[in-house]
């Protein structure tokens, strides 16, 4: 990188301070900082999910599993309808209706106050190892780039994101989202053109060469269990998969939940589920390109490179001055947008889930930074030993299943089970969870089916243990089940 790539970087890390050191000033209350007041505009919110969803986990991680393998991975989306239906239907509604900052606070009111903290604490685990490695994930250009150990570039990622997040709440997190997620689409185009010019033949040569080679294969029907990609692994594990990450993630909802109306939170999500689609489908065909343009380069000796490297190499070596630094700029962006999301969201959970509930402590706006802060460093150390996680793709998603499918059917018996009680809630949490660990460590089984297995175990166990106490009282019902919502 030369001097002006330098410059454009700098200018584009400057920037997003500025803006969360502007916001900062207008953070007065909790409902504010949290939620940005309820009045961030539909599309001002979707950029934001945009941003965070794609994150330079899938930035990154996209190429390197399309170079490495084909696009059976994208069998997932075949579950995006049933995944936005049951959000918009069941969730949002009730959630609005209930006027409440976080998700697990409905918990408490459905079933009890132990439940709220479980729940709470699940989310915290999930998001700290999940943004560890959304942290993780850009060292990789910046290390190719300049030499410098991947540890010290993690720190400096998780600082820099901490402090504007701290500073500017979640107003500051929507609105860099927004600029981040024009600079991260513009850095994509970039590489796109660079790449399909860069092979002799195009794109026509691109997708014959990796049809023949199979790396265009996208349907797998095996019905094996053991096989991650597969038809009924995206269709069936995916749903659960993508309500962990929608219906049930703070870190996303909360973003939906800054908008004015049910209306505009559905119109949010939508289109961000819509755009991240067809994300998935341009990052991939990226991955294949590169596969295809180094096949024709074997001298290099790339194709037997880590693929997780593939990427940031090629944007080192391959895009001219200038533009180069967008595209790492387009990196950060990606990144930054997740975690500042995510580091907003775990201080929200702590503050009103755990803190609030269990100490005589009020919560404020002064707590609330403190909370950021704690989890910035937290996030940070633990993205030094993300490596270990395989993958950066893969890795984010065994995180999310492993964590994700407790929550998904706690929620799920509260919204459709008016007969479970809060005993039950909590103890189809706690053993889903260990029947899931229990699953990853003594079978061969998909992480892409943990989602769906915990929820299942936890419905089971729910309805179970619920028998043995009796079901809550009636009246405590109402507005709190699916059936009941309107009353």
């Amino acid at each position: 990188m030369n001097l002006v790539d330098y410059g454009i970087l700098v200018a584009y890390l400057a920037g997003v301070l500025w803006v969360g050191g502007r916001l900062g000033s207008e953070q007065r209350s909790l409902k504010a900082f949290f939620l940005g007041g309820r009045a961030i505009p539909w599309w001002a919110a979707a950029c934001s999910g945009i941003a965070t969803m794609v994150s330079a986990i899938g930035y990154l991680g996209a190429p390197g599993q399309a170079f490495g393998s084909d696009w059976t991975y994208l069998q997932a989306r075949f579950a995006w309808p049933v995944a936005i239906t049951v959000t918009c239907v069941l969730f949002i509604p009730i959630f609005y209706k209930l006027e409440v900052f976080t998700a697990y606070e409905y918990l408490e009111r459905r079933f009890d106050l132990k439940t709220r903290v479980l729940a709470s604490s699940i989310f915290i685990l999930l998001k700290c190892f999940y943004t560890g490695v959304a942290i993780y994930a850009p060292s990789l250009v910046v290390a190719e780039m300049t030499g410098l150990p991947s540890t010290w570039i993690c720190l400096g990622i998780g600082v820099l994101t901490a402090l504007y997040t701290t500073v500017g709440g979640m107003r500051a997190v929507i609105w860099t989202d927004t600029v981040q997620f024009v600079v991260l689409l513009a850095g994509l185009l970039i590489a796109y053109f660079t790449v399909v010019g860069g092979v002799e033949g195009g794109f026509r040569e691109i997708v014959a060469t990796a049809h023949a080679e199979g790396k265009l294969r996208f349907l797998d029907w095996s019905t094996s269990l053991e096989t991650d990609f597969t038809v009924w692994s995206g269709l069936i594990g995916g749903t659960f998969f993508l309500l962990s990450q929608y219906a049930v993630d703070q870190a996303e909802l909360q973003r939906f939940l800054t908008t004015a109306s049910v209306r505009d939170s559905s119109r949010a999500l939508i289109s961000t589920m819509v755009f991240t689609s067809i994300y998935g489908v341009i990052v991939f065909f990226i991955g294949t390109a590169l596969y295809v343009l180094y096949s024709q380069h074997p001298e290099q000796g790339v194709l037997s490179m880590d693929p997780d490297r593939v990427f940031p190499m090629f944007i080192i070596d391959r895009i001219p001055p200038g533009f180069r630094s967008l595209l790492v700029a387009g990196v950060f962006a990606a990144s930054m947008s997740t975690v500042s999301s995510i580091l907003n969201s775990l201080a929200t959970v702590a503050v009103r889930d755990v803190i609030e509930p269990l100490t005589n402590l009020k919560g404020s706006v002064r707590l609330a930074r403190w909370a950021t802060v704690l989890f910035g460093c937290l996030t940070t150390g633990i993205s030094v030993y993300a490596r270990s996680f395989g993958t950066i793709l893969v890795a984010q998603g065994k995180i999310r299943n492993f964590f994700g499918g407790s929550l998904v059917g706690v929620f799920l018996l509260g919204l459709l089970c008016p007969s479970v009680n809060g005993t039950g809630a909590f103890w189809s949490m706690v053993l889903s969870f260990l029947a899931t660990a229990a699953l990853s460590r003594l079978t061969d089984v998909s992480w892409m089916w943990y989602s769906a297995f915990a929820t299942l175990v936890s419905f089971v166990i729910g309805v179970g243990f619920s028998r043995l106490q009796g079901p809550p009282n009636d009246r405590e019902l109402n507005g709190l089940v699916w059936q009941r919502r309107d009353v």
